[in-house]
């Protein structure tokens, strides 16, 4: 896992290292700006098209008053010194902070041109930008409070700050690589959809990223990310912040460990209570996503007009038709909603999994719908309880129980799993975990696991790993209950194997058969799961 920090721990951040080592913020500016040059010199060596013209490659820096700008000018002397000499910037009409006034005054010296924004005409400016093969965006960094204004404004609208619309070359010609540096100008903690920002084709982010570059609203303004590290001290980035971008290799410390003498139910016992008539997948897809997640026993409880058709596949799960009175079977998680509908027996049926307070519970796509449109149902959830809701649903239950949906994403997640006092696991090409005061993300952006049954399969897999945990639990603890909180801690770290399974069995799918379909998916992270579970160490 790596750290994500908001703009405002960023800045902490960045006055903690000054501080340790008394350091001018020149001194750390021209760290940065040399490892930012560093790693988009290692691109441009990678890029075909950029790498053929070589020396004569044409560089536009774009630079606010802030020291964000400083560090575009920098870099332009970097890449002076790298042997480039095509180099030119456009800053500021404001006062410049002192760092990137320091560095205007360098590149001045070397004869590297650094005209005002505002002496420049509308021509002018366009002619620049299209005979450019690069742009560094250097307008506005972490420290952007609302939405961009004045001069800053015109910056963003010069280069095109929204989807689709026209950048500053005219249509034909040349349309340059836009760089941004840390993050998108324009971006930041406040930042919502609705304002402007700068749409960049890669974004060079130090290190913490800035949570604000994972969110789901601003991820595709960032285009390809690429992290600078080596910045900050690393003692100080461990202790800040509290949010964590998942990777792939996380996986395997998430997974329970499965001993060689281990049984059906010393893996984990899943009750899962969805599907309908027109719904059938759903539920089966729920169930063997829970067996590939390793889990031992699985129940599968269905409406009585489902069950005959059930009855016959012939799969491994116990299937149960559901009477007038749910059965409850003893187990050590719950997942209802996949498929399910939204009868009104549905909402006594999901008052009753609810009921128990040591018993996890998982509430999936049709249960948060009844969960949204009838608040009440809260009050009546003693269990633990995780959502995992896609982005229709994400609204749904933002328009119950707040806040507005206009709030910036890291604290509508944040304010709603406070409010519900739930872990909210909230799925889409973004994926963010908030459990109490810590939050996950996920950067999927796998389009191919856009297909139907792949939220009943991320369901499965979330019920089928936290069974395992509790399993676990309750061997090593000797007894079948344990405190509220290491369940909770436990429906955390589920949830982020269950993301990362899932993300990664769909990015191997992807890149080894292009699209699929979810029994595909299944089947992909079963594969996944078991070839850690099998990895020599792993067994205990």
């Amino acid at each position: 896992m790596k750290r994500l920090l908001s703009c405002a721990e960023s800045q902490d951040l960045d006055a903690s290292t000054r501080k340790l080592f008394g350091l001018d913020p020149l001194l750390l500016m021209e760290k940065a700006s040399l490892r930012l040059w560093d790693r988009l010199s290692l691109y441009i060596d990678n890029s075909a098209e950029l790498r053929a013209k070589g020396k004569n490659l044409s560089i536009l820096a774009l630079c606010g008053k802030g020291d964000n700008g400083g560090d575009a000018l920098a870099m332009l002397r970097h890449a002076r010194s790298a042997g480039f000499g095509n180099l030119k910037a456009i800053v500021s009409s404001q006062p410049l902070s002192p760092s990137a006034q320091a560095q205007r005054g360098f590149l001045r010296s070397a004869g590297i041109p650094c005209p005002e924004w505002g002496l420049l005409g509308e021509a002018e400016k366009a002619c620049l930008y299209a005979e450019s093969d690069i742009v560094l965006d250097g307008v506005l960094g972490s420290g952007v409070r609302g939405a961009a204004r004045g001069e800053a404004l015109k910056m963003l609208e010069f280069m095109g700050t929204a989807e689709g619309l026209e950048r500053a070359a005219p249509e034909g010609e040349n349309q340059p690589l836009v760089v941004s540096i840390d993050l998108p100008s324009g971006l930041g903690d406040s930042w919502t959809k609705d304002l402007p920002a700068i749409k960049a084709d890669l974004c060079l982010c130090l290190e913490p990223i800035k949570e604000i570059c994972l969110s789901p609203s601003a991820r595709t303004r960032c285009g390809r990310i690429l992290s600078v590290g080596d910045v900050f001290p690393r003692d100080l980035i461990a202790e800040a912040g509290s949010s964590f971008l998942l990777e792939e290799d996380d996986l395997e410390s998430l997974l329970e460990p499965i001993s060689p003498e281990s049984y059906k139910m010393s893996r984990g016992r899943v009750a899962i209570f969805a599907g309908s008539l027109g719904a059938a997948g759903a539920a089966l897809l729920c169930a063997k996503a829970a067996i590939a997640a390793g889990a031992g026993y699985i129940y599968l409880y269905v409406d009585k007009g489902l069950y005959p058709l059930l009855a016959c596949s012939g799969e491994s799960f116990i299937l149960r038709p559901l009477g007038a009175e749910a059965e409850i079977p003893e187990c050590d998680v719950i997942l209802a909603g996949p498929g399910w509908g939204s009868g009104g027996e549905r909402i006594s049926l999901l008052r009753a999994l609810g009921s128990a307070s040591e018993r996890a519970l998982i509430l999936d796509a049709d249960a948060i719908r009844l969960l949204a449109k009838q608040p009440g149902l809260r009050a009546s959830i003693r269990s633990p309880c995780a959502l995992t809701p896609h982005p229709g649903e994400y609204k749904e239950l933002l328009k119950s129980f707040g806040p507005p949906e206009e709030e910036p994403f890291s604290e509508s997640i944040g304010a709603l799993a406070k409010k519900l006092d739930m872990l909210v696991l909230a799925k889409s090409h973004i994926s963010w975990i908030q459990g109490g005061n810590t939050r996950f993300v996920w950067e999927g952006m796998t389009p191919e696991l856009g297909v139907a049954g792949s939220g009943d399969v991320l369901a499965g897999l979330f019920a089928g790993l936290l069974a395992r945990k509790i399993a676990r639990s309750r061997k090593v603890g000797a007894t079948a209950r344990f405190s509220r909180r290491a369940l909770e801690r436990s429906m955390e770290e589920a949830a982020c194997a269950a993301v990362i399974a899932h993300g990664g069995a769909g990015r191997r799918l992807a890149g080894s058969s292009g699209w699929f379909d979810a029994s595909q998916l299944v089947e992909s992270c079963a594969m996944l799961v078991h070839g850690i579970d099998s990895r020599e160490g792993a067994r205990k």
